[in-house]
């Protein structure tokens, strides 16, 4: 029986430290924790592309043993769900397709597996989703009004943010399924730019191409078409439905807008502290993110980044 070499081993130990060490500030700290749950699965996609895909697997299961010891049940199941799936699907995607297929596949797949997941516990102890989710929202935004009643705020002023927060927590019921698809895509996007860092750095190998290349398929307006359309059907499910797949369409198209972006940000070769105001002000302004996903769709016809012809 061969076993692994010494430093093989002791990549294991370092890749599956790294996962438990993030995805532990992931569960225990509220909101700086969450660039944590973030990058959970790139110590074991990295360690499965450099040494190989069954080290990477051993990662992932070193890691869940350890969580499972370390915390509870429940962050071990959550780490299996949101951050292991992606860790095993992803090398062995980017095996077998492109890198923006790799990442199609990887969030859906991964996602397929959450919603089995959680339905099929749903369905076994019998309780709604929605209500559940209704009471942990409401549980938030309690919390969120007695930490500012704490601080002094007038009663005016509590009672707005009250019902704001309300408001907030109204349509967070209705588009959690596409919170979920997004941000389980955001964790597969931000592991796959990680990786094409290292990639630039000579620490793996692997093609990938520049994301201001990137663009989706051209059938995908069609969803968008159908889910904006099917929002004026007076039907309280169909129109939650196409809600959801509007947002998640959206976003697709929003980083087809980043993408434009960047293309304009090396052809003018923009300075790195500009970009680094763009990106501040489009975390800080939803108007800019909707103006971005507004500029990938738009791209389709555009063709933004294609070479404009001289005419003789």
């Amino acid at each position: 029986m061969n076993f692994p070499a010494k430093g093989v081993l002791l990549d294991i130990l370092k890749g599956s430290v790294a996962t438990v060490a993030l995805f532990l500030a992931y569960a225990s700290l509220p909101l700086f924790g969450l660039l944590g749950g973030v990058l959970a699965p790139l110590p074991a996609v990295y360690y499965a592309l450099r040494i190989g895909k069954v080290y990477g697997g051993t990662i992932v299961f070193v890691s869940a043993v350890l969580l499972a010891l370390a915390a509870d049940g429940r962050i071990c199941v959550i780490y299996l769900l949101q951050a292991a799936t992606v860790s095993l699907l992803l090398p062995f995607f980017l095996e077998r397709r492109a890198v923006s297929g790799s990442i199609v596949l990887t969030a859906v797949s991964s996602l397929i597996m959450i919603l089995i997941a959680t339905l099929g516990y749903s369905l076994s102890i019998g309780f709604n989703l929605d209500s559940e989710v209704q009471k942990w929202l409401s549980a938030g935004i309690s919390q969120t009004a007695s930490l500012y009643s704490k601080s002094g705020i007038k009663d005016s002023e509590l009672q707005a943010l009250q019902q704001g927060l309300q408001q907030a927590g109204s349509v967070m019921v209705r588009v959690y399924p596409a919170m979920i698809a997004m941000s389980q895509a955001t964790i597969v996007i931000v592991t796959m730019l990680a990786i094409a860092g290292f990639v630039r750095r000579g620490q793996l190998t692997l093609t990938i191409g520049e994301f201001r290349e990137f663009r989706n398929s051209d059938h995908l307006v069609w969803l968008l078409i159908i889910s904006g359309f099917a929002l004026l059907v007076p039907n309280d499910m169909v129109s939650r439905v196409a809600l959801n797949f509007l947002l998640v369409v959206s976003f697709a198209y929003f980083f087809q807008g980043l993408a434009v972006m960047a293309h304009f940000f090396t052809r003018f070769s923009v300075p790195a502290i500009g970009r680094f105001l763009f990106y501040t002000f489009l975390l800080l302004q939803p108007y800019l993110l909707a103006g971005v996903a507004v500029l990938g769709i738009f791209d389709m016809w555009g063709n933004f980044r294609t070479p404009k012809q001289q005419n003789l």
